[in-house]
């Protein structure tokens, strides 16, 4: 049984990706499938280009070659771009996973993101990868008194809150309600609207999803802590074949870290105790 698409035709959906614009794309596609949008728009270089764009998906030029860059953009460089009163700002590692859990809540605040992790309540919320910010903090975010500084997401959800809360009156969601819509490094309680992480791929995706996707990134996104994190999280699920995979592909990349190695003698540890019918 087909269900309706889920009507959010007073947000728009945004992604900005020149590293991985073919993966963004499918991320954005993931949103299309569940909900409706009143414009959906691929902020992407041209050299770059995620190639044919379906229908309803457009594409704009923008020089971003950096992450700090990034951050400035998504503080100062979405208000020309947006009419509508919310958007949804996704990542090619966090889109929407379940329309059911929708609530029209949600748009009753300025920005609702994952929970921050190891933060107090009023500095909670939250992460910016999967988040629903309104127009309204675009405008209030061009106050002279606000330093763009990178990461995007602590740059307002911490450093500025006070003054965007006392100024312009920007709302942000309770820890409660951010759980329900997103999460990314602290657990859910259950179901949610979306998520954002590498890590938490494994959960998102099928295993034939998943592998695509791992073949699909290019050799420096399996550096850092995140293709650590998800290995590590695939080990603990006992997919042995999986985790393989990210570490051979943390290993092409170069990385050789102690972490790394111990990855390595934990699924070596994990196929010995397969072949003899161990738990470990």
């Amino acid at each position: 049984m087909t269900h309706p698409l889920l009507d959010l035709s007073g947000v728009t959906l945004v992604c900005v990706d020149n590293r991985t614009p073919a993966l963004a794309l499918q991320a954005l596609q993931r949103c299309r499938a569940q909900a409706r949008f009143a414009r959906t728009v691929l902020f992407t270089d041209a050299a770059t280009a995620a190639g044919p764009l379906p229908a309803g998906i457009e594409a704009l030029p923008v020089a971003i070659r950096s992450v700090p860059e990034y951050s400035q953009f998504m503080l100062r460089g979405l208000l020309p771009h947006v009419q509508t009163p919310h958007l949804l700002v996704v990542q090619w590692d966090g889109f929407l996973l379940d329309a059911a859990q929708w609530t029209p809540e949600f748009l009753d605040y300025d920005y609702i993101g994952a929970l921050l992790r190891n933060e107090p309540a009023d500095r909670s919320v939250g992460n910016g990868g999967f988040s629903l910010r309104s127009r309204r903090l675009l405008v209030a975010l061009e106050d002279a008194r606000i330093t763009p500084t990178h990461p995007e997401d602590t740059c307002i959800c911490q450093d500025h809150r006070a003054l965007l809360e006392q100024t312009h009156g920007i709302r942000f969601a309770p820890p409660a309600l951010a759980a329900r819509f997103a999460y990314e490094r602290v657990p859910s309680p259950g179901a949610t609207f979306g998520f954002h992480g590498m890590f938490n791929l494994h959960r998102a995706l099928s295993p034939s999803g998943l592998h695509d996707l791992l073949d699909a990134l290019p050799d420096g996104m399996f550096v850092g802590m995140d293709a650590r994190d998800l290995c590590r999280a695939l080990l603990q699920d006992r997919r042995l074949d999986d985790a393989a995979r990210v570490l051979e592909r943390r290993l092409h990349a170069g990385q050789h870290d102690r972490r790394t190695r111990q990855l390595q003698l934990k699924l070596a540890a994990l196929r010995v105790a397969q072949r003899l019918g161990w738990s470990a």
